[in-house]
């Protein structure tokens, strides 16, 4: 018995190990009848063994993975607006394994938790600001159970978030980085915004009502309500500069719409709660006056009137001040309401004019190419009014901007050098995509040599009757049509008619000797590519099959031009009428 103990222990073969675990469970002989049967005991041990091995480490793999997802949790998010305020994937991995070699607790700003947890105190902040005003003013002699209990969780909200502000990175802006050391971020935070939010989220006038009773909720149990107040300058916290770069962000990337037309709604919201509490300090002063009989509460009878009948009377009488169109419903009838009304007009021009003037600028922010395209215009009016052009010309003019810009005025070219290589050739294949549908020229060359014409391309518009090229001079550059139609005259006849997708002019690019035979003349607006020779020769150094072709092409070109010519000679030296002129482009 103790020798098998001893080679099963010692013993690290597999089938031994089997046959030595049936005295380890207690069997005191082994017969070669019963080797079968005890083999497959032992099998079913062993495997149950196993089954249990592996399930406490699949729960211990869980229970390791559920920490990981609750630790990640409060290190640096993962999240597209993360990685671009580290600028790279590996920036952003070596900020999370900073933090893991952190043995304390600590919170990431750029956490997953911090970002929910920021909005959820941005929601309770904007509630608290519309619901506390309306608390002072219009139930400061009422104890509101509801509001009671609201306020009161709101408050533990707040308390909670003081808390987390000690475990809380911040980021300093001017180095770009990110403090995660607890002493730092405690002394941070406590020579900050911790007494101000500790004021603002403390419970004072609650804990003053219940010590003292319900029957003494008197003026020092109101002046405790006006803590509360102070949440509108913790809102302050709020608008730090990397948070609300954060939020703007966010709103942008989820909403996809312009940074300018968020700052519009920010600007009309923050309007609109200025005049809330405007109207809420409107009714406000007549109640610790106890309502007087010439205050415009009495004048108006709203005493005794509901609360959503006085709150609506009180905004109103606010928007009115605000917007400087009159008094509300009566003018002021004693001092108190003469000075809340003058303070009320001038506090609501001041925020007139400052709202038009961001507005105007927002407004302008959203069009900025517009914009430019009108300052454009504007100048060119008074450039051709100073020169004296005619009527005709200006007219021209100003409609081959508009044809040209669409209203749209930019600076592509500075755009475009902008970009990097890969960038710039996935615009410019995206914008001329309808140019290399239609043209052959594209279509029948190698991918990597269109691409290098692409870029050599130059945008030019024609008007109607515009002569592109005229006959007899030198060329220099071949046209790609986009849009719109050209005609090709000899000697004042049309021969030839080109539309989208046609191209001409292309042996001026293989051979400078040649001059234009044909005029090329705009029969519509057209749009169209002009590519010049030294761009092309450059492109065609680093394709010697393109050029070859491109050479024979050329040649066989000239040899139909010489060919046309000499069988359109008559004796008297001039050009028969009979010639087939159908295909003529202006090289020939």
């Amino acid at each position: 018995m103790e020798k098998a103990n001893t080679n099963c222990v010692s013993n690290k073969d597999a089938n031994k190990v089997h046959r030595c675990a049936e005295p380890i469970i207690g069997t005191n002989k082994v017969g070669p009848q019963d080797e079968e049967s005890e083999d497959s005991d032992v099998n079913i041990a062993i495997d149950f063994s196993n089954q249990r091995m592996s399930g406490s480490i699949r729960r211990r793999v869980s229970i390791l993975s559920s920490l990981k997802k609750k630790e990640a949790l409060f290190h640096a998010s993962d999240k597209q607006f993360v990685k671009k305020i580290f600028r790279s994937a590996k920036a952003l991995r070596d900020e999370q394994e900073r933090q893991q070699n952190i043995h304390h607790f600590v919170i990431h700003p750029f956490s997953n938790f911090r970002w929910y947890w920021d909005l959820l105190m941005v929601f309770l902040m904007a509630v608290t600001l519309l619901l506390v005003p309306i608390n002072i003013a219009f139930f400061s002699d009422q104890f509101v159970p509801w509001f009671a209990a609201v306020n009161c969780v709101f408050d533990a909200f707040f308390i909670i978030d003081i808390i987390l502000n000690f475990f809380t990175g911040y980021l300093i802006a001017t180095h770009d980085q990110v403090v995660l050391d607890r002493s730092n971020i405690v002394l941070h935070y406590a020579k900050g915004w911790f007494i101000l939010d500790l004021l603002s989220s403390f419970p004072l006038d609650y804990i003053y009502f219940f010590v003292n009773g319900e029957n003494t909720l008197d003026a020092t149990a109101k002046a405790f309500r006006v803590l509360r107040l102070a949440k509108v300058i913790s809102l302050l916290r709020l608008l730090r500069l990397t948070r609300l770069m954060r939020y703007v962000s966010r709103l942008e990337e989820i909403l996809n719409v312009e940074g300018a037309v968020i700052r519009i709604v920010h600007l009309v919201l923050i309007v609109l709660l200025i005049s809330h509490w405007n109207g809420c300090i409107q009714f406000l002063i007549p109640f610790y006056q106890d309502f007087p009989e010439d205050c415009w509460v009495m004048i108006n009878g709203l005493k005794n009137a509901s609360k959503w009948e006085q709150y609506s009377w009180s905004f109103f009488k606010s928007m009115c001040h605000m917007l400087s169109i009159g008094y509300g419903r009566f003018p002021p009838a004693n001092l108190s309401d003469l000075w809340t009304t003058t303070f009320s007009i001038v506090l609501g021009a001041s925020f007139y004019a400052l709202f038009i003037g961001n507005m105007s600028t927002l407004l302008l922010s959203v069009d900025a190419s517009g914009r430019l395209y009108n300052e454009k215009i504007n100048q060119v009016k008074e450039y051709m009014r100073y020169r004296r052009i005619p009527l005709k010309i200006q007219r021209r003019v100003l409609e081959y901007y508009d044809h040209r810009y669409q209203r749209k005025l930019f600076d592509e070219e500075t755009i475009l050098t902008e970009q990097s290589h890969p960038l710039r050739r996935a615009i410019l294949q995206h914008h001329l995509r309808s140019l290399l549908s239609k043209v052959d020229f594209f279509s029948q060359g190698e991918p990597e040599f269109v691409d290098d014409v692409l870029e050599k391309l130059h945008f030019e518009v024609y008007l109607k009757d515009d002569v592109i090229i005229k006959a007899g001079s030198r060329g220099n550059s071949m046209y790609f049509i986009e849009h719109g139609s050209v005609v090709i005259q000899v000697n004042g006849r049309i021969v030839n008619t080109l539309c989208d997708g046609d191209h001409f002019g292309e042996i001026s690019l293989l051979s400078s000797d040649e001059r234009r035979v044909a005029d090329v003349v705009a029969s519509t607006i057209c749009d169209t590519y002009r590519l010049s020779r030294e761009d092309f020769n450059t492109v065609l150094k680093d394709y010697p099959k393109m050029r070859r072709r491109m050479s024979e092409t050329a040649e066989k070109r000239l040899r139909s031009i010489s060919m046309e010519k000499l069988g359109n000679i008559t004796e008297d030296g001039s050009e028969s009428d009979e010639r087939d002129t159908s295909t003529l482009t202006p090289d020939q």
